[in-house]
Protein backbone atom coordinates (compact mmCIF):
# COMPACT_ATOMS: atom_id res chain seq x y z
CA UNK A 1 0.00 0.00 0.00
CA UNK A 2 1.25 3.61 -0.76
CA UNK A 3 1.08 6.33 1.39
CA UNK A 4 0.04 9.85 -1.04
CA UNK A 5 2.26 12.56 -0.29
CA UNK A 6 0.81 15.77 0.08
CA UNK A 7 3.10 18.94 0.05
CA UNK A 8 1.76 22.80 0.51
CA UNK A 9 4.11 25.80 0.24
CA UNK A 10 3.36 28.90 0.72
CA UNK A 11 4.17 31.11 -2.19
CA UNK A 12 4.87 34.89 -3.24
CA UNK A 13 2.57 36.39 -5.84
CA UNK A 14 3.08 38.79 -8.07
CA UNK A 15 1.11 41.62 -6.41
CA UNK A 16 3.24 41.16 -3.43
CA UNK A 17 6.64 41.02 -5.62
CA UNK A 18 5.37 44.56 -6.99
CA UNK A 19 5.06 45.96 -3.34
CA UNK A 20 8.59 45.25 -2.00
CA UNK A 21 9.92 46.93 -5.24
CA UNK A 22 7.88 49.71 -4.68
CA UNK A 23 8.97 49.81 -1.16
CA UNK A 24 12.80 49.70 -2.21
CA UNK A 25 12.51 52.16 -5.24
CA UNK A 26 10.87 54.60 -2.79
CA UNK A 27 13.40 54.25 -0.17
CA UNK A 28 15.83 54.40 -2.41
CA UNK A 29 14.62 57.70 -3.87
CA UNK A 30 14.88 58.53 -0.18
CA UNK A 31 18.63 58.26 0.07
CA UNK A 32 18.95 59.81 -3.27
CA UNK A 33 20.80 56.72 -4.75
CA UNK A 34 19.87 55.10 -8.23
CA UNK A 35 19.49 51.23 -7.70
CA UNK A 36 18.10 48.15 -9.55
CA UNK A 37 15.64 45.78 -7.48
CA UNK A 38 14.71 42.29 -8.32
CA UNK A 39 12.01 40.07 -6.16
CA UNK A 40 12.44 36.56 -7.10
CA UNK A 41 10.13 33.71 -5.87
CA UNK A 42 11.74 30.69 -3.50
CA UNK A 43 12.90 28.64 -7.14
CA UNK A 44 14.66 32.46 -7.92
CA UNK A 45 12.21 32.72 -10.67
CA UNK A 46 12.07 36.81 -11.38
CA UNK A 47 8.88 38.09 -10.24
CA UNK A 48 9.19 42.18 -10.63
CA UNK A 49 12.26 43.86 -11.40
CA UNK A 50 12.70 47.58 -11.65
CA UNK A 51 15.94 50.07 -12.60
CA UNK A 52 15.49 53.61 -11.63
CA UNK A 53 16.41 56.18 -13.85
CA UNK A 54 19.96 56.14 -14.42
CA UNK A 55 20.72 53.40 -12.70
CA UNK A 56 23.78 51.80 -14.28
CA UNK A 57 22.82 49.17 -16.59
CA UNK A 58 24.58 46.54 -15.17
CA UNK A 59 23.01 46.95 -11.37
CA UNK A 60 19.83 45.10 -12.86
CA UNK A 61 21.81 41.61 -13.20
CA UNK A 62 23.67 42.41 -9.87
CA UNK A 63 20.53 42.53 -8.11
CA UNK A 64 18.92 39.71 -9.83
CA UNK A 65 22.18 37.45 -8.45
CA UNK A 66 21.61 38.88 -4.80
CA UNK A 67 18.26 37.76 -4.69
CA UNK A 68 18.78 34.79 -6.31
CA UNK A 69 21.79 34.24 -3.51
CA UNK A 70 19.57 34.94 -0.62
CA UNK A 71 16.37 32.68 -2.12
CA UNK A 72 19.07 29.67 -3.01
CA UNK A 73 20.64 29.42 0.67
CA UNK A 74 17.85 30.98 2.23
CA UNK A 75 20.19 33.83 3.80
CA UNK A 76 21.25 37.37 3.50
CA UNK A 77 23.52 37.69 0.32
CA UNK A 78 26.33 38.71 2.08
CA UNK A 79 26.48 36.10 4.42
CA UNK A 80 29.56 33.69 3.45
CA UNK A 81 31.30 36.79 2.98
CA UNK A 82 30.81 37.70 6.48
CA UNK A 83 30.43 34.28 8.11
CA UNK A 84 34.25 33.22 6.49
CA UNK A 85 36.12 36.35 5.48
CA UNK A 86 39.35 34.33 5.72
CA UNK A 87 38.11 31.03 3.72
CA UNK A 88 39.78 32.35 0.43
CA UNK A 89 38.96 28.95 -1.25
CA UNK A 90 34.97 28.67 -0.41
CA UNK A 91 34.44 32.58 -1.83
CA UNK A 92 36.26 32.23 -4.50
CA UNK A 93 34.33 28.99 -5.27
CA UNK A 94 30.92 31.18 -4.34
CA UNK A 95 32.04 34.40 -6.45
CA UNK A 96 33.13 32.70 -9.79
CA UNK A 97 29.03 30.85 -9.80
CA UNK A 98 27.78 33.30 -12.49
CA UNK A 99 24.51 33.34 -10.94
CA UNK A 100 25.43 34.34 -7.15
CA UNK A 101 26.77 37.72 -5.99
CA UNK A 102 27.89 37.23 -2.27
CA UNK A 103 27.72 41.39 -1.35
CA UNK A 104 25.23 42.86 0.59
CA UNK A 105 21.95 44.10 -0.56
CA UNK A 106 20.30 40.76 -0.91
CA UNK A 107 17.45 39.53 1.70
CA UNK A 108 15.63 36.22 2.08
CA UNK A 109 11.79 36.93 2.33
CA UNK A 110 10.92 34.30 5.13
CA UNK A 111 7.37 33.69 6.10
CA UNK A 112 6.55 31.67 8.94
CA UNK A 113 10.39 30.21 9.04
CA UNK A 114 10.10 29.55 5.45
CA UNK A 115 11.88 30.84 2.59
CA UNK A 116 9.46 31.68 0.04
CA UNK A 117 11.68 34.09 -2.26
CA UNK A 118 14.14 37.38 -1.73
CA UNK A 119 14.88 40.91 -3.03
CA UNK A 120 17.78 42.08 -4.24
CA UNK A 121 19.03 45.81 -4.60
CA UNK A 122 22.09 46.64 -6.42
CA UNK A 123 23.71 50.17 -7.53
CA UNK A 124 24.35 52.13 -4.25
CA UNK A 125 26.82 51.53 -1.17
CA UNK A 126 26.17 47.94 -0.10
CA UNK A 127 25.02 49.94 2.99
CA UNK A 128 22.20 51.53 1.34
CA UNK A 129 21.37 48.41 -0.78
CA UNK A 130 20.77 46.38 2.70
CA UNK A 131 18.57 49.63 3.85
CA UNK A 132 16.37 49.66 0.21
CA UNK A 133 16.63 45.66 0.61
CA UNK A 134 14.95 46.10 4.50
CA UNK A 135 12.23 48.48 3.04
CA UNK A 136 11.04 45.46 1.04
CA UNK A 137 10.69 43.49 3.62
CA UNK A 138 8.76 46.09 5.76
CA UNK A 139 6.22 46.37 2.76
CA UNK A 140 5.56 42.85 3.56
CA UNK A 141 5.21 42.69 7.31
CA UNK A 142 8.58 40.53 7.14
CA UNK A 143 11.43 40.72 9.54
CA UNK A 144 15.09 40.04 8.29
Amino acid sequence: MTTPISVQQTSLDYRAALAAVTAAAEEAERLGVRVSIAVVARSGQPLAQLSLNDAPPQTSQLALRKARTSAGFKVPSSFFRNKNPDDVHLLAALDTHPDLLMLGGGLPLLLDGECIGAVGVSGASQDQDIACAQAALSALALKE
